[in-house]
């Protein structure tokens, strides 16, 4: 039986961030409101999050814009991650420069962060010719349509756990590598400095 397909755009909502333009109100003005702000240089590899910014806004910010659990973020430009928030993050907003992916209980966001990050990225760059190299964009218009194999709940929660746990794996391997080039830097600053006594 021949695979079916969705779009995404029919199972999730995608959503453009907040501008990165800074407001000018002072930190003691009534009534300015402070938010966590999070841009595509604080996802890291292994799905996880280093810190965050701060912007300020004199009205508050909708909740569609608020970072909530089983949210996926995705860079705008060189897209080459995906990060699954599995926590609640409270009172936090994104970046004009990411899109939140929202997907709706039919499907399993773990699914959905995995197929984009592993096999769909190349579905949706085009080439942006900068003065030395391309940039991959990503546009609201080709997420919206990008097509996701329909496959049964339980094996989609599947999938989506083996993805997260070949994340937690690959940043074990990725700390035992610097744990082990430490070692190996201090054996030998060891070594030569007892050559270095012994003359």
């Amino acid at each position: 039986m021949a695979p079916r397909y969705v779009k995404l755009g029919e199972i999730a909502d995608v959503l453009n961030g907040m501008s990165d333009t800074k407001q000018s109100e002072p930190d003691h003005k009534a009534g300015v409101i402070s938010y966590r702000f999070l841009q595509p240089n604080h996802l890291g590899l292994f799905n996880d999050i280093h810190g965050a910014s701060e912007i300020k806004r004199s009205s508050p910010i909708g909740d569609a814009y608020m970072i909530q659990k089983d949210d996926i973020l995705l860079k705008r430009l060189n897209p080459d991650i995906a990060t699954l928030i599995t926590e609640d993050i409270l009172n936090t907003t994104f970046s004009g420069n990411l899109f939140v992916i929202r997907v709706n209980k039919a499907y399993s966001p773990a699914y959905v962060a995995c197929l984009l990050e592993n096999q769909r990225m190349f579905c949706l760059g085009s080439n942006i010719v900068g003065s030395v190299t391309a940039i991959k964009s990503v546009s609201t218009k080709s997420l919206v349509s990008l097509e996701i194999p329909v496959i049964e709940y339980e094996r989609q929660k599947k999938v989506g756990q083996m993805w997260l746990l070949y994340k937690k794996r690959k940043q074990l391997l990725n700390h035992f590598i610097s744990e082990d080039q430490r070692l190996m830097s201090a054996i030998i600053n060891k070594v030569t400095t007892d050559v270095k006594e012994e003359e």
